[in-house]
C-alpha cells in the first residue's frame, strides 16, 4: 500500500505539479475539505439527540396584560390572582388629585403573601404621588408603593387611592401608566403588570378681569373725579383678557353691574361677540374659537360709576358675579370659574392705584 501512494504521487508530481503550481493548491484543498466532511460526520453520530418534552408546559409564572384584568395562574393548583383598576374621570387637571379604585381578588387555593403595587408612569416628564382613602386593614401607601399583608384564598379587598399626576411641561396631554404586582404564591416570587386606562390632561385657562382709569402706558381711558366724589359721575374702562396655550372653544365670560354703575356705549373686541340684558343687568362676551397660536384674546367696555353718600370711605364694586365657561378642545371637557369681583381701588392702574375711595 505503501509502495502504490509512492508511486502515485511520483507520478502526480512529474505530470501536474511541477509544471503548474496551481494543481497543488487544488488538491490541497480538496483533501481539507473531505477530511472536515468526515470529522463533521463522526461529531454527528456520536452527539446526544435532543429529547422533545411531550409533557404539559408548567406557567410557573406568566403574566397577562389588559386594561382591565390581570389573570396569573399556577399549574401546579390553579390559583389565579386578580387585579381589576377602575378609574371615574380619564381626564384630569395636573396637579389635582383623582380617585383609583383597585380591585385585588384571590381566585386560588392558596393564600397570596407580601403583595407590593406599584404604580409606574410610562409617559415621560410627569410626576406622581399617591395616599390611600380609608385603606382596609392590612393596607399600607408609602411613597408610591401599595403594600398588601396578604390575601387569603377567595378573599377580595377594594384599596381606593388618591392619585395626584402632574407636569410643568404644558405640552404633555397624554399620560400613560401601568401598574407592576409582586407578590408571593405557594413560596414562589411572582410579578405581573396591568395596564391603566390612559389619561389626559385638562387644559387650563387663564382669564382676568381687570379695570382702568389710566392704562398701563399711562394714557387716560376714563373720565369724571378721581377720587370718585358723591353726585359726580366717573367713568372706568374693564376688560377680560384671555391668555392660553390650548384650544378652546365656545368661550363665555358673564358679570353683573352692581347698583349705580351703568355700562356706557364704549366697547372694544378682539374676536367674539358682546352683549348686554339691560334688565338683568348681565352683560355677555362670547368666542366660539379660542385658537393657541392666535394671540390674547381682550374684550373691552366702559362703566359709569354714580357714588352716593352711603358709600363714602369705601371702594364701590364697579362689577361682580363674574364667571367663565369654555370647552378644551382635546378632552372636550367644560372648563368653569369665577373671578373675583373688581372694584375703585384699580391695583392696575400705575397712576390711580389705591385712589379709589369715595369722597364728598
Amino acid at each position: 500500500m505503501k509502495n502504490v501512494l509512492k508511486r502515485w504521487w511520483q507520478r502526480r508530481q512529474a505530470k501536474h505539479y511541477l509544471n503548474n503550481h496551481w494543481h497543488l493548491f487544488a488538491d490541497i484543498l480538496l483533501l481539507l475539505i473531505i477530511l472536515g466532511l468526515i470529522i463533521t460526520l463522526i461529531i454527528i453520530r456520536h452527539f446526544p439527540k435532543p429529547q422533545v418534552d411531550t409533557s404539559p408546559i408548567n406557567h410557573v409564572s406568566q403574566e397577562i396584560a389588559s386594561s382591565s384584568k390581570i389573570y396569573n395562574e399556577n399549574s401546579s393548583n390553579g390559583e389565579a390572582f386578580s387585579i381589576e383598576p377602575e378609574i371615574v374621570k380619564k381626564n384630569i387637571h395636573s396637579g389635582q388629585a383623582f380617585v383609583l379604585n383597585i380591585n385585588l381578588e384571590n381566585k386560588g387555593k392558596d393564600d397570596l403573601q407580601s403583595i407590593v403595587l406599584t404604580p409606574k408612569l410610562i409617559s415621560g416628564g410627569f410626576f406622581s404621588k399617591i395616599s390611600g382613602q380609608g385603606l382596609p386593614s392590612g393596607v399600607t401607601v408609602k411613597g408610591n408603593k401599595i403594600m398588601v399583608d396578604n390575601l387569603n384564598s377567595g378573599d377580595s379587598k377594594v384599596i381606593i387611592l388618591n392619585v395626584t399626576i402632574s407636569t410643568k411641561d404644558e405640552s404633555l396631554k397624554k399620560i400613560s401608566w401601568r401598574l407592576d404586582a409582586f407578590y408571593k404564591d405557594a413560596g414562589q416570587d411572582l410579578k405581573t403588570k396591568v395596564n391603566l386606562p390612559d389619561l389626559k390632561i385638562i387644559a387650563d385657562i387663564e382669564i382676568k378681569a381687570v379695570a382702568y382709569y389710566n392704562s398701563q402706558l399711562g394714557d387716560q381711558l376714563g373720565s369724571g373725579p378721581i377720587p370718585p366724589t358723591v353726585g359726580l359721575p366717573t367713568n372706568y374702562w374693564i376688560f377680560f383678557t384671555v391668555n392660553n396655550d390650548d384650544d378652546f372653544s365656545n368661550l363665555t365670560v358673564s358679570a353683573k353691574l352692581p347698583k349705580g354703575v351703568t355700562l356706557s356705549n364704549n366697547k372694544t373686541l378682539s374676536a367674539g361677540d358682546f352683549s348686554y340684558d339691560e334688565s338683568q343687568k348681565r352683560l355677555t362676551w362670547t368666542v366660539k374659537k379660542v385658537a393657541a397660536d392666535n394671540g390674547r384674546y381682550q374684550a373691552g367696555f366702559g362703566v359709569q360709576l354714580l357714588p352716593v353718600k352711603e358709600q363714602i370711605g369705601t371702594n364701590p364694586v364697579l362689577l361682580d358675579n363674574i364667571s367663565y365657561l369654555a370647552v378644551d378642545a382635546y378632552t372636550e371637557e367644560k372648563i368653569s370659574g369665577k373671578l373675583s369681583a373688581i372694584d375703585t381701588e384699580l391695583p392696575a392702574d400705575p397712576i390711580n392705584q389705591g385712589q379709589g375711595k369715595v369722597v364728598k
